[in-house]
């Protein structure tokens, strides 16, 4: 199983940002859990797209990564196939722990850990803010053995009962969660039929999420369901008409050549419902009207609405049109 970054996303080491976030939105679609229901490893899979482009995604993260990639050292080197790990843990072994970890962020562990899912969101909930309702699916604790996992404890052959296991030699060793026991330092002789052993079961549970105002691509709600906190990372849907840098919004308007010299009034599609837009007479290609105070809050300070004009030009004319564009064309104008 491969463990370099790039490659787990199919993508060069030179990749760019966009080509990265397109990769890693195909990938996580194609993975994600709730499309393979029946498909035990997609949700390995899901993982770990979702922690390389965690790392991949961020500039400094990534920079430090490449570092040690470049010089010769593979980050994941006697990992074997025992188990792909956390990158997270990983990673938090060989740069530091505790808040000063470059790559910290939560995953889902058993026995009380963060459970982190992600969902889209419409771009105009997401730029104004609001209220979604959605389906997920958590893992909740098996009733039917409590949680235990099943019976008959023994402590972990592989780890020692410590749970983790070291890879790699010297500077770049590395611990990461034991494959064999998931990590709880012990193993079942007898696994619970209903849970597998894991002490956990997959529902699907309704929540209710308020989006912030300015939300973006990234942007991690932490929310409780069932006394488990999850974290909900958004993904933002484009928007056919809509694009977002900062607080602005920008969009494009087109007119006729006939509108852009005698002027025209359009209404133009803002977050906030349509408003009248005056062309004065004469307006060039490329014009860029702003209109303020239509943008996202961010900070408590709202942006603006830059809407570029366009001229579309006629393709085919008729002899009469034909004749008036001559004649406008003799009058030197």
């Amino acid at each position: 199983m491969t463990k370099d970054l790039y490659e787990i996303l199919g993508v060069s080491e030179s990749a760019s940002p966009d080509e990265l976030r397109k990769a890693y939105r195909d990938l996580a679609k194609k993975n994600h859990p709730d499309a393979n229901p029946d498909d035990k490893a997609a949700e390995e899979r899901f993982k770990r797209i979702s922690d390389a482009y965690d790392i991949l995604g961020n500039p400094e993260k990534r920079e430090q990564y490449d570092m040690v990639r470049q010089g010769g050292h593979d980050p994941f080197a006697g990992g074997g196939a025992e188990g792909y790990g956390d990158l997270s843990e990983i990673f938090r072994s060989m740069f530091g722990g505790g808040a000063g970890n470059p790559f910290g962020g939560s995953r889902y562990s058993p026995g009380g850990g963060a459970y982190q899912i992600e969902i889209e969101i419409p771009f105009v909930t997401a730029a104004r803010g609001g209220t979604v309702n959605r389906v997920l699916t958590l893992p909740v604790v098996c009733q039917k053995c409590k949680g235990a996992g099943g019976s008959g404890k023994e402590t972990c052959s592989s780890c020692g009962g410590t749970g983790r296991i070291s890879s790699g030699q010297g500077f770049f060793s590395t611990m990461h969660p034991c494959a064999n026991c998931g990590g709880r330092g012990f193993t079942l002789k007898k696994k619970c039929s209903a849970c597998g052993g894991s002490g956990e079961v997959r529902s699907n549970e309704s929540v209710s999420l308020r989006i912030p105002p300015g939300a973006g691509d990234g942007t991690t709600l932490r929310t409780s369901i069932r006394g488990k906190t999850v974290l909900v990372r958004l993904r933002v849907k484009q928007d056919r008409f809509f694009t977002r840098q900062g607080r602005d919004i920008h969009c494009s308007v087109t007119v006729t050549a006939a509108q852009a010299v005698l002027g025209t009034s359009l209404m133009v599609r803002t977050l906030d419902g349509k408003v009248k837009l005056k062309i004065k007479a004469g307006t060039q290609p490329g014009t860029v009207f702003r209109m303020r105070g239509r943008g996202v809050v961010h900070n408590g300070v709202k942006g603006d609405q830059l809407v570029t004009l366009t001229v579309k030009l006629p393709v085919s004319l008729s002899e009469e049109q034909r004749l008036l564009w001559m004649k406008i064309k003799e009058t030197g104008s």
